[in-house]
């Protein structure tokens, strides 16, 4: 619009028409006419000393007052006078209140409707504003997301537009150029972090690679990548251990069967021996008619009695040499196995701490002989001679003469 200009800031020149009609410029400011600023009321005044100097008579004449039950219907009486001055002096608080306040309220309003006429035409000239603002904002927007296509490539589902946006692009003080350097700087960040975790040799690379893509960051995302490693490393060797556990379980079973065949085998081999012994004593019983009397007890009877036991059981003892000591080597199994024995015995009879060793002989039984030999020694001797022949199941007996 021509014509119009600015004066100062309480002025406003008013437009210009024409040439011919000019019209006096009507000033835009706020005065006081009645009263002036310094006409308004500055002291409302009242018979204060007059009212307090009363009221503190008053007050004093119950400073020391006591009510009982005989005086209390004067005490309602004094309580109710007082209430009424109180009364009488509110009302009359109020009553100036209404009047100071009255031409203030009239103010009040005549001001609002000349202020509404004002902020009519401000919220018309702040609509052209806002939406001048918001049209800059909007292409500030686009410019940037132009420089966000230009870099997005394949990422684009992956990183849409929002994920790397921020609104503080759009403030004024935010240069555009400054704005969509950030945003390629953020695609690229984001580039090269997902090559960081496809690069991973790693099962879990997608499951890192969705906890990326929610936070948009690194850190978080090889954590979840190692904690599902660590996860599954720790399952594994579970898994292991119950597998190792699983078959040891199982040897010591088989080892259990093996064991418990093992002996069900000796057990019956040792029956079959026994067997086998039994049959063998029966038939050699049979062809020798001798007698044994089966009383141990009896057979250090001669030692005991000072004299010597029948000196008839081998030649070899009574010419200091042994009956295996002969010269003559036995040819047939059965004279070896009877050789043997008789060493054996002899060797106990002499050296009781050979005992063990004979007790550790074979556990299974071979065919069982019988032979005639006699024992000099001394009482402990013999007597751990005979235990000797108890442990290892010998049987033995008096030779008669």
């Amino acid at each position: 619009m021509a014509g119009r200009k600015k004066t100062t800031p309480e002025t406003v020149e008013a437009e210009v028409v024409s040439e011919v009609m000019v019209a006096q410029p009507a000033k835009m400011e706020f005065r006081l006419i009645n009263p002036t600023e310094d006409g308004f009321l500055r002291v409302i005044k009242w018979n204060k000393e007059e009212l307090e100097a009363a009221v503190r008579q008053k007050i004093a004449s119950y400073k020391n007052v006591v009510y009982t039950e005989d005086n209390m219907k004067q005490a309602k009486e004094d309580r109710a006078e007082l209430n009424s001055l109180i009364k009488a002096i509110e009302e009359r608080r109020k009553m100036v209140k209404k009047i100071v306040n009255e031409p203030y309220d009239i103010f009040e309003k005549e001001l609002k409707d000349v202020s509404s006429i004002i902020q009519k035409t401000v919220a018309t000239i702040d609509g052209q504003v806002k939406a001048f603002e918001n049209q800059q904002k909007e292409d500030k927007r686009k410019s940037i997301q132009e420089a966000y296509d230009e870099v997005i490539g394949d990422l684009a589902q992956v990183l849409p537009f929002e994920k790397v946006f921020d609104n503080r692009y759009l403030n004024q003080t935010y240069k555009l150029a400054t704005a969509q350097a950030d945003i390629k700087a953020k695609v690229e960040k984001v580039r090269t972090d997902l090559e960081t975790i496809d690069s991973l040799e790693s099962k879990y690379k997608l499951n890192a690679k969705d906890v990326y893509i929610k936070t948009l960051d690194l850190s978080k995302a090889l954590a979840e990548n190692k904690r599902l490693s660590d996860l599954e490393e720790k399952l594994e060797a579970e898994k292991r251990r119950k597998a190792e556990e699983e078959a040891e379980r199982k040897r010591l079973a088989e080892e259990r069967r093996k064991a418990a065949e093992e002996k069900a085998r000796l057990e019956e081999e040792q029956r079959k021996a026994r067997e086998a012994q039994l049959k063998a004593e029966q038939e050699s019983a049979s062809k020798q008619p001798e007698s044994v009397t089966e009383q141990p007890e009896n057979v250090i009877e001669g030692q005991e009695n000072g004299t010597e036991p029948p000196q008839n059981v081998s030649s070899g003892a009574e010419s200091g040499t042994l009956p295996w000591e002969s010269g003559t080597e036995p040819v047939s199994e059965m004279g070896k196995t009877i050789q043997s024995i008789e060493r054996q015995a002899f060797v106990a009879a002499v050296d009781p701490f050979t005992q063990q060793q004979a007790v550790e002989a074979p556990k299974i039984e071979e065919k069982r002989y019988k032979t005639r030999f006699y024992a000099k020694g001394t009482r402990g001797q013999l007597e751990k001679l005979i235990q000797f022949m108890n442990d290892n199941g010998i049987e033995y007996g008096r030779i008669k003469a």
